[in-house]
């Protein structure tokens, strides 16, 4: 268990020092999660070697969300404001992210 957590939070280190060092505009935490998806596919680490921690985490995931959630109640009155086109936005995107994942999934399974 420790050397699945090692492996997810180095991977997570590493996203951050590439996105401070070299100032790419993509969150560390995404770059972390592509880079060890790709170490995944190259085989350059087992998937037994993270799995355990990973479905820990995937498990409390949704304690994740609770700092967002509440950190969201400092924009409360730009919310408020913008409630319908954000609302919009939310909606549409939805929407767009099922439709193209649907494409995606056809074409795969080709």
């Amino acid at each position: 268990m420790l050397k699945a957590l090692a492996y997810i939070f180095g991977f997570l280190l590493l996203g951050e020092l590439i996105t401070y060092f070299f100032e790419i505009p993509i969150a560390g935490n995404i770059l972390g999660m592509f880079l060890i998806f790709i170490a995944l596919r190259l085989k350059l680490i087992k998937l037994q070697d993270v799995k355990p921690a990973s479905d820990k985490l995937i498990k409390y995931l949704v304690l994740f969300f609770i700092p967002y959630g509440v950190g969201l109640m400092v924009y409360f009155e730009i919310i408020a404001d913008y409630w319908m086109p954000i609302s919009v936005a939310v909606i549409a995107s939805t929407v767009i992210t099922l439709y193209i994942s649907a494409i995606i999934i056809e074409k795969l399974e080709k």
